[in-house]
């Protein structure tokens, strides 16, 4: 491991390159987590309650 810096540029260069990839991680989790929520419920349907029987009654 390196030496840790004690030039407050260079751990505020690290601070920052940090939170840019902790916002990409984020980034992609919530974009996997909508795009499998927009097709969790895909697929065949069984159409329950759409026969209702002869209408006026």
């Amino acid at each position: 491991m390196s030496k840790p810096s004690k030039d407050p540029r260079e751990q505020q260069q690290r601070d920052t390159q940090q939170a840019q990839q902790e916002a990409q991680k984020n980034q992609q989790k919530a974009e996997e987590n909508e795009v499998a929520g927009r097709h969790r419920q895909d697929g065949q349907k069984d159409h329950k309650g759409a026969d209702k029987g002869p209408r006026g009654q």
